[in-house]
C-alpha cells in the first residue's frame, strides 16, 4: 500500500500539460536542487541509538524510531532549495480557494512574511500545493539525502553542532514565540548539496508513511524530518531525526514542507542564484503576570462540541484546551463522539461553573462538570449506564491541551515530567513506542500497590504529569485521585491522567474527579496539594 500511495504521488508530476498558468508562474518560484542517483547510509543503528541515549539522559527508544541504519539507493531528484514560502502558498490559496493558515489575515500572510516559510499546514494541504505545482512531496529517503549527503554526518552541515546553523530561542525566555525566519537566511546551514533550510527554520512533511494507514476511519501518519522553533535539542536536528512523524491532520507554527520533482527540474546549487536573506532580531517578551495569580480562572465551553477552554489569568497570552473527555468505552461498548448522540450545550453558572449534558439513546448519559478556582480546575464526569449489561472496564480519556499557551507548549518534552519512584522524571527518560506512526504519542500505566515504577519502565507512580513554565516558576498538572494510566502526545504538549472507573450495574451511574492545577512552585509542591486534595 506504501508504494501505491508514492506512485499516486509520482502519477501528478508528469502531468505539466495541465498546469494552470498560475500554477505554471508559481512552479517558476521554486529554485531546485539537483541531488545524484546514488546511495546514501539512512537511519541509525542500535549502538548509536544507546550513544546518543547516555549522551542526552534520553531513553533509547527515542532513536530507535530511526533504525535499521541501512545503505538506500535512490535515484536523482530534484529538490526545493527552501521550504515553500507564504508568498508561493498565497499563489495557490487564490488561484484555488484552498482553506489559508489560520495565522493569515483573511486571504493574505501577515505583512512582511512573503518571504518565510508556510506554517500551519497539514498534510493534506501540503499535498495539495505540491500537486497543484506539479510537483510532490519528497519521500523520507530523499530528504535524508538531500540533507545527509553520502559521507553520514549527523546534521546537514557535518558533524559538529553549529549555533550559527540554526535559529533557536533562548532556553529560559518566559514564553515561546515560534518565529519563523526568511528562507535561506542561516546559510551555515546548508547540506553538502547546498539545499538550505533543512534544519533550523521548519519541520517539514514527507510523501513515506509512519505506519500503515486506518482505511476505515480513513487515518494516516507520515514522516516529518528536520527541526525549528521551539526544538532546542540538538539530537532533534539530526538528519535521521523522525520522532515528530504524525497523524495527516497536525498542524504547526513550526511545521511547513518543501517540494520534489524530476531531476531534469533540479541545477546544482552553484549554478542558482545567490542567497540574500538575513534573519530579523528576536523580539523581548515579558513573562507570566503574577500579580494575577489570585484572580479567578475562566472556563468557556464550545457549544455543540465537547471542547473547553480554560483562561489563566496569569498567562495572559494563549489558553489552555480540553477534549473533556476525548474518548469513552467501556468493554465493546464505545460512546465516541461519532456514535449517535442527542448533542451538547454547555450551561455557565454564575459561579464560572461550565457543564454540559450529553445522552447516546439505548447506551448512557454523560455529564461533564468543569469548576474553576483561582489555581485549579475541579474536572466531574459521571456517567449513567442506559443498557440491560452491567459496564466493566470503563474507561475516559481526557486531554488538557498545552499547545495553545505559549508559556508551556513542549514538544520536545524536555519540561514535561511523571512521577516515579525516583520522583519527578522527564518524559524524555520514559519509553516511547518507536513503531508507531506518532512515536511521541503514549503513554504509562499506574503502577499497584506492591509494583516498582522505576524511571525509564513501563509504570509511574502516581496519576498525575505535568508541564513546567519556560522560566521554571510554574507548573500546569493533569490528575487524578486513583488512576489506571498516564499519557501524552508531545505534538499538543497534551497531558492526560486517565481515571480508573469502577463496574457500573445497569441503571447506575458512577462519578470520578480530577484536577487540573496551575501552581506557582515546583514539583514537591504539587505533590503536596494533590496529596492534600485528594487526602492521600
Amino acid at each position: 500500500m506504501y508504494g501505491a500511495l508514492f506512485v499516486l504521488g509520482l502519477a501528478a508530476v508528469g502531468a505539466e500539460e495541465k498546469l494552470s498558468s498560475a500554477a505554471i508562474e508559481a512552479r517558476s518560484m521554486h529554485q531546485m536542487v539537483l541531488i545524484p542517483a546514488g546511495e546514501f547510509l539512512m537511519g541509525t543503528s542500535p549502538e548509536e541509538a544507546e550513544s546518543l541515549a547516555k549522551q542526552y539522559g534520553v531513553h533509547p527508544t527515542h532513536f530507535l524510531t530511526e533504525s535499521p541504519q541501512r545503505k538506500v539507493d535512490v535515484e536523482a531528484f530534484a529538490i526545493d532549495r527552501f521550504p515553500v514560502t507564504n508568498a508561493q502558498y498565497k499563489r495557490f490559496v487564490d488561484a484555488t480557494g484552498h482553506r489559508p493558515p489560520p495565522y493569515w489575515q483573511g486571504r493574505n500572510f501577515p505583512e512582511g512574511m512573503a518571504d518565510h516559510p508556510v506554517v500551519w499546514v497539514n498534510w493534506h494541504d501540503a499535498d495539495a500545493y505540491a500537486r497543484w505545482v506539479g510537483l510532490r512531496l519528497p519521500t523520507e529517503a530523499e530528504w535524508e539525502k538531500a540533507a545527509r549527503g553520502t559521507d553520514g554526518r549527523q546534521y546537514p552541515w557535518g558533524n559538529q553542532w553549529r549555533p550559527d546553523a540554526v535559529r533557536l530561542e533562548e532556553p529560559l525566555q518566559p514564553r515561546a514565540q515560534l518565529l519563523t525566519h526568511p528562507v535561506g537566511a542561516s546559510p551555515a546551514g546548508a547540506s553538502a548539496y547546498g539545499v538550505l533550510d533543512l534544519c533550523g527554520n521548519v519541520a517539514e512533511w514527507t510523501s513515506t508513511p509512519s505506519q500503515e494507514p486506518d482505511p476505515e476511519r480513513q487515518w494516516a501518519w507520515y514522516v516529518i524530518k528536520g527541526a525549528g522553533p521551539p526544538l532546542r535539542e540538538p539530537y532533534n536536528y539530526r538528519c535521521a531525526a523522525r520522532n515528530f512523524s504524525a497523524h495527516t491532520s497536525r498542524m504547526h507554527p513550526w511545521l511547513g514542507f518543501r517540494c520534489a520533482g524530476p531531476a531534469h527540474l533540479g541545477k546544482p546549487a552553484a549554478a542558482l542564484p545567490p542567497v540574500q536573506a538575513k534573519a530579523a532580531p528576536v523580539p523581548a517578551v515579558e513573562g507570566p503576570r503574577t500579580e494575577l495569580a489570585g484572580k479567578p480562572i475562566r472556563v468557556e465551553g464550545i457549544q455543540g462540541s465537547h471542547f473547553a477552554q480554560i483562561f489563566v489569568p496569569a498567562f495572559p497570552e494563549g489558553h489552555f484546551g480540553m477534549n473533556v473527555p476525548e474518548q469513552v468505552q467501556a468493554d465493546d461498548l464505545a460512546l465516541g463522539w461519532s456514535a449517535p448522540n442527542e448533542g451538547i450545550r454547555w450551561i455557565k453558572h454564575e459561579n464560572g461553573t461550565a457543564e454540559y449534558t450529553c445522552r447516546f439513546p439505548g447506551k448512557g448519559e454523560m455529564r461533564v462538570r468543569l469548576e474553576p478556582g483561582t489555581d485549579v480546575v475541579v474536572l466531574t464526569i459521571e456517567l449513567k449506564n442506559l443498557t440491560d449489561k452491567p459496564w466493566k472496564r470503563v474507561f475516559t480519556n481526557t486531554c488538557l491541551n498545552n499547545h495553545p499557551s505559549p508559556y508551556f507548549v513542549d514538544p520536545e518534552r524536555v519540561r514535561s515530567f511523571v512521577w516515579t519512584d525516583d520522583g519527578p522524571t522527564s518524559m524524555l527518560r520514559m519509553p516511547i513506542a518507536p513503531r508507531s506512526g506518532e512515536p511521541l504519542h503514549g503513554g504509562w500505566g499506574v503502577a499497584a500497590p506492591g509494583q516498582k515504577a522505576p524511571a525509564g519502565g513501563p509504570l509511574v507512580r502516581y496519576p498525575l504529569l505535568f508541564i513546567r513554565s519556560r522560566d521554571g516558576q510554574w507548573i500546569v498538572a493533569h490528575t487524578t485521585g486513583e488512576g489506571s494510566g498516564v499519557g501524552s502526545n508531545a505534538h499538543y504538549s497534551c497531558l492526560h491522567a486517565h481515571p480508573a472507573w469502577p463496574e457500573i450495574p445497569p441503571g447506575q451511574s458512577r462519578t470520578v474527579l480530577s484536577r487540573l492545577y496551575f501552581l506557582r512552585g515546583g514539583p514537591e509542591d504539587l505533590l503536596a496539594r494533590w496529596k492534600k486534595d485528594f487526602s492521600k
